[in-house]
């Protein structure tokens, strides 16, 4: 295959996060992130800055990426970059640019019909400061195609500020046709690279981020194990496996291998801490995890709200 175009991201310090409260220790990031370096892996995704979409007190050190974190990161790892994820709610300008200077390589930010203004004027301060930029389209399955592609031709009249536009299977409830024209119907109204993160509630991750390559999506998400929220994301181990297996010499096997078999043994490794049948059906149905209640509801047989 021609994998010259193919970026991969490792999001198991942040996504993987949802599952032990981003409470990764240093010793244990430091480990991991140097096997993913030594993979061949292009990009690390270190954490949040400044949590979630909801803040926690109690989060780890994945969950705030603080300067010192970065600039720790940064020292260890001189052949990966590394990329922080951020709500524009979460974040001011004096986050970016601490962030530039500390070492981030990408600020990745999610984004929704509702902030795309402060998205922009967040994304054009980033690379004004040497950041690369990507702007992630979060819980695409519940966005209509045209709806999609509005948003898609708003970001692409900022093409200047902008290298990447994710779409984010945030619900895990694509299909491959589905991931397919999301495909499409972003290319129709931007040049830009394209990137896919997916989730596994009903076991497509793996055929959707196929789809994805093969209808021209250059970055992929994907996670030692899967852990991330819910059920999880694409597993990053059996995902360099399938690139090697379709001929892909980009990436080294073994020390990824090596990287899940020492996050299984870790303490911060946790399988999915909700109820795996909910999340099943969050997929099956498209519901947000913030609204997993109505699937609770369905198995305890009693009405949703």
């Amino acid at each position: 295959m021609d994998d010259s175009s193919l970026r991969l991201i490792d999001v198991t310090l942040r996504d993987g996060g949802y599952r032990n409260n981003f409470d990764f220790s240093m010793k244990y990031v430091l480990e991991h992130a140097t096997h993913i370096q030594e993979s061949g892996c292009e990009y690390i995704e270190i954490g949040y800055r400044n949590g979630s979409v909801v803040p926690s007190p109690n989060m780890g050190l994945t969950g705030h990426g603080s300067n010192d974190y970065i600039r720790a990161l940064k020292a260890a790892l001189p052949k990966i970059k590394l990329v922080v994820i951020a709500h524009a709610a979460n974040i001011g300008d004096d986050d970016v640019r601490e962030m530039a200077e500390a070492g981030v390589a990408m600020l990745r930010l999610c984004l929704n019909a509702g902030n795309i203004a402060e998205t922009l004027r967040l994304a054009r301060l980033a690379r004004s400061v040497g950041m690369e930029v990507s702007c992630n389209v979060v819980r695409v399955s519940a966005i209509d195609l045209p709806t999609l592609g509005a948003l898609v031709a708003q970001l692409d009249a900022h093409r200047d500020v902008i290298d990447v536009v994710y779409f984010a299977d945030s619900n895990g409830n694509l299909t491959p046709k589905a991931v397919q024209e999301i495909a499409a119907e972003i290319r129709r109204h931007t040049p830009l690279p394209i990137g896919f993160h997916a989730h596994d509630n009903i076991g497509l991750a793996m055929a959707n981020a196929i789809a994805a390559i093969d209808s021209g999506v250059t970055y992929i998400d994907a996670s030692l194990l899967g852990m991330g929220k819910g059920i999880g994301n694409l597993k990053l181990e059996k995902w360099v496996a399938c690139l090697l297996r379709k001929g892909s010499k980009r990436y080294a096997l073994l020390p990824i291998l090596r990287a899940a078999r020492a996050l299984r043994d870790s303490s911060s490794y946790t399988e999915d801490r909700g109820d795996y049948a909910a999340d099943v059906l969050c997929g099956l149905y498209n519901y947000s995890f913030t609204d997993r209640q109505k699937a609770e509801a369905m198995l305890a047989g009693t009405p949703s709200a």
